[in-house]
């Protein structure tokens, strides 16, 4: 034990040094004087991340030294549940499947407290993080995806606001699986993928809670940046009932560039930042198992935040040239507090013994405001809105087993789905209220013997929108009318294991959503609804895998390419453009176990996409950049010296990228940077202590989707040329009882 308490002082020590000579490299920069960026002088800061990085160095160097016997190490196995009531392992899986465990959100929620944080470091094919609090620009292989928590669809299908990852607090979050590319077997929805996001559950044996409070800063102005957040959970199963309750509460400060300067609070335009909140997620839930291998659950998620902040002012001051970030001034443009109300309930079903297998039977409500904020932008100032969503909806789920190796999974989903737009400065919204409701059959028939797994099936959705008679963005009254659509969605692939740590997986998919149904609308030229193209997006993808493993050692490629009838994109003078692209990719992963204390891993994603600009069949012009990120990857080691510490240190590098494109997003160049975060975890007391360090060398760089926005010809640099946060620092103790 004594050897132990010597080795995590020594970690800890070097930790701290990490963190001292990172400050330290901050503290020696000198001031930037007015309108110059606050570079420091040849060798100074270069010197000084050489010190930083050595620190890291000497703790994975002293961590070796120290380690004892080396032994066998292997991964755990893990099980993907998704929303039909199956179960598979990721080996089995004819699809390109990412699971983030509920260790693993652990370990990086002291770094990474949004989901999309967290997906965009983690799970290849995933866009970089956004550093604000937009979904938008984060896609999944290009192309937007369906998000559902405990099975209830979050994204809005008729006016996409962007906010279905920021649904709920990580803190409520157990298990998150990724479904990476296109499918239509889960929901309505999913040209991209599926992010299935799963609360947390109460676990077998007497009653268990725990109290987590945590802060973070950054060292520029602590006073300034200072975050607070507050988790309690309790949870009880015990015989034939179960409940649990959790409850979580964010404060968030402001964040500062690397240069030392405030970053606007919306620091994307008038789609929401993650400063200056106040947040709370409320989670619910009950089960009793009833007689007769039956079931009941109950479970009810509030998600609540408003952005009030002292900095709400005309944003400006941007320039690529100089490298200058954009800024906030003091007031408040805003007529109503922005923020985000959501409200999920759902009760659920279950019967282990009906039609000789199973059924999961689930209904749900889902309702949604959003409030946006107002913005000036290039002298002329957005008007406010909010838009509301409510969706009910039921979804039935046979599993039959037919043989000894075929099994049916079968079933039908319903929705009803109402979306309103509320001007807040203006009398009257350019986009109408709609009404959808649609029913989908569904019918999946899989063969699994042996090494040899095939899957197939067919989903047929019935959608029918009612829009209201509304004014477009050209005061030019419209009528409205009725939009159908019905659309046969089929599905085969396929897994073979050619080897025992090897195998070959493979598939075709469709899926269907509604594309940019409401700016189509708002732009309208005709005079009636019922003039307006009802086609929709249909996209079509094919894949190609392999994956492996020996236990201590697991990887995967895969390869795929999509291709959709009428993409949602935008010209140079944003205006939409609907017409057919194609997407192409590689994605690689791999996970080693060295022994039982050391663990590396990483991930690589490389993305291209082109769309036809005039329709003669030929993809000749590159999707812009909020579309198609750059070359991405990520690495990851983690140390684990005993059972009560553990030390992580991840990377990610987000590529340059330089289109050749028609769209605006895809008119500026895309330059590169590195992101480094470290984190350590350790048992002390009746808890668990966490630090984590987030931009640990506090690079000074641009994210993505700004970059993108920042048109430096059409002088948008001004406004979207946002700089992502520096580096900060954040600390959580955790007590479990």
């Amino acid at each position: 034990m004594a050897s132990y308490i010597f080795q995590n002082v020594i970690y800890c020590s070097l930790l701290l040094l990490t963190v001292s000579l990172s400050l330290l490299s901050v503290r020696l920069r000198p001031s930037a004087p007015p309108g110059k960026t606050n570079i420091p002088p040849s060798g100074q800061g270069k010197s000084m991340q050489i010190w930083t990085t050595a620190s890291v160095l000497a703790l994975v160097a002293a961590s070796s030294a120290i380690a004892q016997e080396e032994q066998v190490y292997t991964l755990d196995e893990i099980v993907v549940s998704t929303v039909r009531g199956t179960e598979t392992t990721i080996e089995e899986s004819t699809a390109s499947i990412s699971v983030i465990t509920e260790d693993t959100i652990e370990e990086r929620a002291s770094v990474n407290t949004q989901v999309g944080d967290l997906l965009g470091k983690t799970v290849p094919g995933f866009a970089v993080p956004t550093e604000n609090l937009t979904d938008y620009g984060q896609t999944l292989r290009g192309r937007n995806f369906l998000t559902l928590i405990d099975g209830i669809p979050q994204t809005n299908t008729l006016n996409n606001d962007y906010r279905a990852l920021n649904s709920i607090g990580l803190s409520a979050v157990e298990k998150i699986e990724v479904i990476r590319g296109t499918t239509a077997a889960y929901g309505f929805g999913g040209a991209g993928g599926l992010v299935n996001i799963i609360t947390k559950s109460p676990k077998d044996g007497e009653q268990s809670s725990e109290v987590s409070f945590g802060l973070r800063f950054q060292e520029e102005n602590v006073g300034d940046s200072l975050s607070y957040n507050f988790q309690a959970t309790t949870a009880k199963k015990t015989g034939k009932y179960d409940y649990l309750l959790s409850f979580g509460t964010e404060q968030t400060g402001s964040s500062f560039g690397a240069s030392g300067e405030r970053r606007p609070p919306d620091s994307y335009g008038a789609q929401g930042g993650t400063d200056d909140i106040s947040a709370y997620n409320l989670l619910l839930k009950a089960g009793v198992d009833l007689e007769n291998n039956q079931r009941l659950e109950f479970s009810a998620n509030l998600y609540d935040y408003e952005q009030d902040s002292d900095y709400a002012g005309v944003v400006g001051g941007g320039s690529i040239e100089n490298n200058t970030g954009a800024t906030p001034s003091r007031g408040n443009l805003n007529t109503k507090t922005p923020g985000n109300t959501n409200r999920s309930f759902s009760a659920k079903y279950i019967n282990e013994d009906i039609l000789g297998g199973t059924l999961d039977l689930q209904v749900y409500h889902n309702d949604r405001t959003t409030t946006f904020t107002r913005t000036e932008f290039l002298g002329f100032q957005y008007p406010q809105y909010e838009t509301e969503s409510q969706k009910t909806g039921a979804r039935a789920t046979f599993n039959t087993p037919l043989s000894g190796a075929t099994n049916l999974v079968w079933g039908l989903d319903l929705i009803r789905d109402k979306t309103v737009v509320n001007p807040i400065d203006t009398p009257v919204a350019t986009t109408p209220d709609m009404e959808m409701t649609g029913y989908a059959p569904f019918a999946q028939l899989t063969y699994d013997a042996g090494p040899l797994s095939v899957t197939g099936g067919l989903r047929y959705e019935v959608l029918d929108v009612d829009i209201a008679d509304f004014v477009n963005s050209s005061s030019v009254a419209i009528t409205g009318g009725e939009v159908k659509y019905r659309e046969p969605l089929w599905n085969l692939s396929a897994s073979y294991a050619v080897a025992p740590s090897v195998t070959v997986f493979g598939g075709y998919a469709e899926t269907f959503q509604l594309g940019a149904l409401s700016r189509a609308l708002s732009d309208s030229t005709f005079a009636t609804v019922d003039a307006i193209d009802g086609e929709g997006q249909r996209t079509e993808s094919y894949e190609l895998g392999l994956r492996g493993g020996n236990g201590a050692f697991d990887y995967s490629a895969a390869i795929f390419q999509s291709e959709s009838n009428a993409g949602e994109t935008y010209d140079a003078n944003l205006n939409l453009v609907l017409a057919p692209e194609r997407i192409r990719g590689i994605e690689l992963t791999a996970d080693y176990a060295i022994n039982d204390q050391w663990a590396i891993g990483g991930t690589a994603t490389f993305l291209e996409g082109e769309y036809d600009t005039d329709g003669d069949g030929s993809r000749d012009s590159d999707l812009g950049s909020d579309r198609i990120p750059p070359t991405k990857f990520t690495a990851y080691v983690n140390f684990a010296p005993n059972s009560w510490s553990n030390y992580r240190l991840d990377a990610l590098h987000s590529g340059g990228r330089n289109p050749d494109s028609n769209q605006f997003t895809g008119l500026q160049t895309i330059e590169s940077y590195t992101v480094l975060d470290a984190s350590a975890q350790l048992d002390i007391g009746p808890g668990v202590l966490r630090i984590g360090i987030n931009n640990l060398l506090d690079e000074d760089y641009v994210p993505v989707l700004m970059q993108s926005y920042s048109v430096q010809a059409y002088g948008y640099d001004d406004y979207y040329y946002v700089k992502a946060p520096g580096r900060s620092i954040s600390a959580s103790y955790t007590i479990r009882f």
